[in-house]
């Protein structure tokens, strides 16, 4: 992989191929593909996106969180965000992650239906918008590339870099891209389906470190009420010096960090609910100071609790019969 070259030759091809596109039954809005360049940021704070992430690491390693699991995603590993999870990222100073990140939205189109090629042999009866719906429900995580999808976004990378292929043809690439990865999370979902014990529930925030796992089960315990990190630390038998720097190094953040996001992540799922009045939303979360909880807030997601609320209302979806649809025949 030539990652320079990319870097210098990718961005007008990228920047082609952001427009919209109608394939079969579906509207797509491809809205950012980038080489990320990431600077000397330290990390992403909690947020969520109106659209798909789609993030694939080229070289280096980054740590990523997923409501309240923390995972890390090498060189040939990637991540896929549904619209409205809760995510953050941790950069690895000494060997910071390149990647390629690309962002879409995507709605049903009523009537009509082009063929694209992209027609799935094994499932026939499911229209391309059926299996694309799979993605919504992306098991989070990192996960390393089958060789295929590999294959389909180095050649789609190098195809907008050489400059020679028609700009469909690359949008076209990554609409297989997608229906890949739709098949990969069916596969995923029927895997964890049958490998559950039954009557079990399947936790996509579990971490496979122990010590790591009952850190997190102690902070979701106490994350309204005062908890003694030095109780936890006597708990697992060493300093607390001693368990924050274990848990920093296999976390990428410290204990306090962890806790403060936790408390952040329920007061902003605790938001969703209409009934409750801002300073209930601080109290429960652990913030007993309205005042230094929206401070808080609004550091982490940008916006004010008020403004969160309001913004997560307005992008709720619109029925598919209210859409607009360009073609491009």
């Amino acid at each position: 992989m030539d990652i320079a070259r990319w870097k210098a030759d990718c961005p007008p091809g990228f920047q082609q191929c952001c427009t919209e596109i109608v394939i079969e039954d579906v509207w797509i809005d491809w809205i950012d593909i980038m080489l990320e360049q990431i600077g000397n940021a330290s990390g992403c704070p909690p947020h969520t996106h109106t659209w798909y992430e789609l993030n694939y690491v080229l070289s280096g390693e980054m740590y990523t969180t997923f409501g309240q699991q923390t995972v890390r995603v090498r060189a040939g590993e990637y991540f896929l965000i549904p619209p409205g999870m809760i995510h953050s990222h941790q950069y690895v100073r000494g060997n910071p992650h390149e990647g390629l990140c690309i962002r879409w939205r995507m709605k049903r189109r009523m009537g009509g239906s082009r063929r694209s090629g992209l027609r799935d042999q094994a499932e026939p009866e499911l229209t391309y918008f059926r299996r694309l719906l799979r993605l919504q429900t992306f098991p989070p995580g990192a996960h390393a590339a089958s060789n295929s999808i590999r294959e389909q976004l180095l050649s789609f990378v190098e195809g907008a870099a050489a400059g020679e292929r028609p700009v469909f043809a690359l949008q076209l690439q990554l609409a297989g891209l997608l229906d890949m990865l739709a098949a990969q999370a069916a596969a995923m979902q029927e895997a964890a389906a049958h490998s559950s014990p039954v009557g079990a529930s399947a936790s996509p925030h579990r971490t496979a470190d122990p010590l790591v796992r009952k850190v997190e089960v102690y902070l979701e315990d106490f994350t309204k009420d005062k908890c003694s990190m030095t109780e936890l630390a006597a708990s697992l038998h060493m300093s607390y010096g001693h368990l924050a720097r274990l848990y920093k190094e296999r976390t990428g953040m410290t204990l306090v960090e962890r806790m403060n996001r936790l408390r952040l992540e329920k007061a902003a799922s605790l938001l969703m609910q209409q009934e409750l009045m801002i300073r209930e939303v601080a109290e429960r979360s652990g913030y007993p100071d309205i005042y230094y909880f929206s401070k808080a807030f609004k550091r982490a997601y940008g916006c004010t609790p008020s403004q969160y609320r309001l913004g997560r209302q307005k992008a709720r979806p619109e029925a598919p019969a209210t859409l607009f649809v360009k073609r491009y025949d």
